[in-house]
């Protein structure tokens, strides 16, 4: 088993001091530094509207500054890894705008809405109108880890909207087949992992059995975009982690082999539209990247 070197580690950190976002360098400053969780905090907080929603591209592949549900689940990712308590003005704010923006007559959350279409992203976030009902594997990403954070936070949410949002995306759940698609997969993983033991125990199997069946037993074809262990178990205390580590392994093995001379890991994928704003977008995500990949080689035990 090899581990990421210390000159690896210092390419990466450099490139993240150099190249990756103010929220980024702040994330990595603190759990690698001498930085403060204020300080990600503060960082964070810049992404918020007055409506208490983030926007201004916390998402790399979504450029607009309104914000949306989905952009709201990038901020709490955050929050909830630095334990961020629930009486915080930035989380409070957050919460009330995912109950304001809950829509009974569609059955939960519309992702982005129509105003992601006005400003550059990635062909994959084009607008798609809600005609009735949302589908169930939209009702799940982003709804069924915003539930997560209800969950997580249930002590400054209102019990009988929590019951209600939580009930939509165990139904859609219920609905998706096993073989569902992966972001939505981690969506159920995330809310697992928040929400108490009755729904932990009722979703557990299925979401394992998805897992195995999403990252498969044969050869990967690890430059391309897809299902990953640590997609699933980014974390070695993750809801998956025994159940993955073999995987994980294997993968942390290619990812120490597959970094980039200037330190970093790339995106594999590309927008396929606004070519012009994609450059921006790559690099914010390169730095990202590079980020989580050494956060979960520190909780891996790899560095």
């Amino acid at each position: 088993m090899i581990h990421l070197s210390t000159q690896a580690f210092d390419n990466a950190a450099g490139f993240i001091s150099e190249n990756a976002r103010p929220v980024d360098r702040a994330q990595f400053n603190f759990h690698f530094g001498d930085g403060s969780k204020d300080q990600v905090i503060d960082e964070l907080a810049k992404y918020q509207n007055a409506d208490g929603g983030f926007g201004h591209a916390i998402e790399p592949d979504i450029r607009m500054p309104s914000s949306s549900p989905f952009l709201g689940t990038l901020a709490f990712q955050v929050l909830r890894e630095l334990e961020v308590p629930g009486d915080a003005l930035i989380v409070k704010r957050g919460l009330g705008y995912f109950e304001q923006t809950f829509d009974r007559s569609i059955g939960g959350w519309d992702p982005n809405g129509p105003e992601v279409d006005k400003y550059p992203h990635a062909v994959w976030w084009n607008y798609s109108p809600v005609a009735d009902r949302l589908d169930p594997l939209v009702q799940a990403n982003p709804g069924a880890e915003i539930v997560g954070y209800l969950n997580l936070y249930r002590e400054h949410v209102d019990e009988t909207f929590l019951e209600e949002a939580t009930a939509a995306v165990v139904g859609a759940f219920e609905a998706l087949p096993v073989d569902m698609e992966f972001h939505a997969l981690m969506c159920f993983i995330r809310m697992a992992e928040m929400a108490d033991e009755e729904i932990r125990r009722n979703l557990l199997p299925k979401i394992r059995e998805s897992a195995l069946m999403a990252i498969g037993n044969g050869k990967i074809d690890w430059n391309s975009y897809g299902a990953r262990a640590l997609a699933f178990a980014p974390s070695s205390t993750g809801l998956l982690a025994a159940v993955l580590v073999d995987r994980v392994h294997q993968q942390i093995d290619f990812e120490i082999g597959d970094q980039s001379n200037d330190g970093s890991w790339q995106p594999t994928f590309s927008w396929g539209q606004y070519e012009d704003d994609w450059p921006t977008a790559k690099t914010e995500w390169a730095g990202y990247l590079t980020l989580r990949n050494l956060l979960a080689f520190k909780s891996w035990d790899r560095i």
